[in-house]
């Protein structure tokens, strides 16, 4: 597996494509001081820093140069030699595979998990009016970046780059296309939208995502027309059970906001969970001048999922454990933010804030890459899933080192990887705790019924 990562980065990492792209775009017109390959890479070793300076990307190319020589070179161009440079690396990543031990079970019910989010990006606000923020406490100014990630394979894809006033729901018909054939689309609640989850039906795809309370729930007949309209409060607290499932429902009440037929499954929160969801809404309730009402508190006490997958697929008893699958993408947000500084993008400079973000969005690519090979051979060698969030903070350590290596030599740079593979095997391993099973253990006792691999 060594290997097959070094020759794929290498595919990855290569000065003269580097050339080409900057020269189709425009970026390099006649040789010059500063390499494409090297600005293009500079930031991965800045990656920890609270503000990517022009003076420290100065200081690790190869030829000495002013911060003003770099600052002139963040223009239109270089955003599109840099959007140019991540799109090619996402491509060649995206029809790389690996024998996962994850993906193998997981295509026992599914050819793939896709997990759907998005995260929002504040920055200068002078720069309101190319990226124009939501307003109010969220800023004048933010990027929105929407992610899709493979969790068996651990392949990751951003999707689009956007300004941040743009909503889920409106994403929700981008994000859906996505979701293939026989594949399970999982989504946060604000990326309902039947039109675009009828579409994931239409080409024999599946979904999970929460209910949304607003929209209404009835019986279907035989030939899956809705009929007599539910009411899920008053069930739900009439049930003594801790989870309750309609086998076949029918959403919406016009013809263009149905979707049917689908699994409803609730599941009771435990007591301190469902009080603390109460509090929060009843302060929300509050903040808007209004007062909870008693259907809306009882509903906060229950977690309830939608999915059109059948039984056969996904038993009642592993809905819940493979929603929590979907707080793998709030993770990588997290690292992307912690580590990668993705939401630290102070410049006034349009252009060198762009630049900066398709930069670090290939940062994060090459970190997964690391993470997909790595977990294939711990999960192997030891029966044990490497943690991305520890992979991030190792590459954040090592970032300046092997970008120094990498403006070296292929030898040098082969000798800080396989330094970098050893270390990522050793130090960046999931505790395993009896009493706390990961997200796949639970996924594989409940629902996949093997013991964790």
């Amino acid at each position: 597996m060594l290997k097959t990562l070094l020759h794929r980065l290498n595919q990855l990492l290569r000065p003269e494509r580097a050339q080409e792209l900057a020269k189709e775009h425009g970026w390099r017109k006649r040789k010059g001081r500063i390499s494409p390959f090297e600005f293009l890479f500079s930031p991965l070793g800045q990656a920890s820093a609270l503000e990517l300076t022009l003076s420290a990307q100065a200081s690790t190319f190869s030829e000495p140069v002013t911060r003003q020589a770099v600052d002139q070179r963040y223009n239109p161009a270089a955003v599109e030699f840099f959007k140019a440079a991540f799109q090619e690396s996402l491509a060649t990543t995206l029809n790389w595979k690996t024998a996962s031990p994850m993906t193998q079970l997981l295509q026992q019910r599914f050819q793939a998990v896709r997990l759907f989010d998005s995260t929002h990006c504040p920055c200068s606000d002078a720069l309101a009016e190319i990226f124009p923020g939501c307003g109010g406490g969220g800023g004048e100014a933010g990027i929105k970046v929407l992610l899709s990630y493979e969790y068996g394979a651990g392949q990751l894809h951003p999707l689009a780059v956007l300004p941040a006033n743009r909503s889920d729901q409106g994403l929700a018909d981008q994000a859906c296309q996505q979701v293939g054939r026989k594949e399970l689309g999982i989504f946060d609640k604000g990326f309902y939208k039947a039109q675009a989850l009828r579409s994931i039906q239409a080409r024999d795809g599946y979904f999970l995502v929460p209910w949304h309370h607003s929209v209404s729930v009835s019986e279907v007949d035989a030939a899956n027309q809705p009929g007599t309209q539910i009411d899920i409060a008053a069930h739900l607290k009439a049930s003594t059970q801790a989870c309750v499932e309609w086998t076949a429902v029918a959403l919406g009440q016009t013809e263009n906001s149905r979707l049917a037929p689908v699994r409803l499954v609730a599941y009771r929160l435990p007591e301190e969970q469902a009080n603390r969801r109460r509090a929060q809404l009843r302060e929300k309730y509050r903040t808007h001048g209004r007062q909870a009402t008693a259907k809306a508190l009882e509903l906060a006490g229950w977690l309830i999922l939608l999915t059109n997958a059948p039984v056969e697929l996904l038993p009642t008893a592993a809905v819940a454990y493979l929603y929590r699958v979907r707080w793998q993408v709030e993770l990588v947000f997290k690292q992307w933010k912690s580590v990668l500084r993705l939401d630290v993008l102070a410049s006034q400079n349009h252009c060198r804030v762009q630049c900066e973000v398709w930069a670090r969005l290939l940062a994060a690519l090459l970190a997964f890459v690391w993470y997909q090979h790595a977990n294939v051979t711990c999960l192997e060698l030891h029966e044990r899933e490497i943690s991305f969030s520890k992979v991030a903070k190792l590459l954040q350590q090592q970032g300046q080192a092997v970008v120094q290596a990498l403006f070296a030599s292929r030898e040098r740079i082969e000798s800080e990887f396989r330094s970098v593979w050893k270390k990522i095997l050793k130090l960046a391993r999931k505790e395993r705790q009896l009493s706390r099973p990961t997200t796949w253990e639970d996924l594989c006792s409940h629902w996949l019924e093997v013991s964790p691999v």
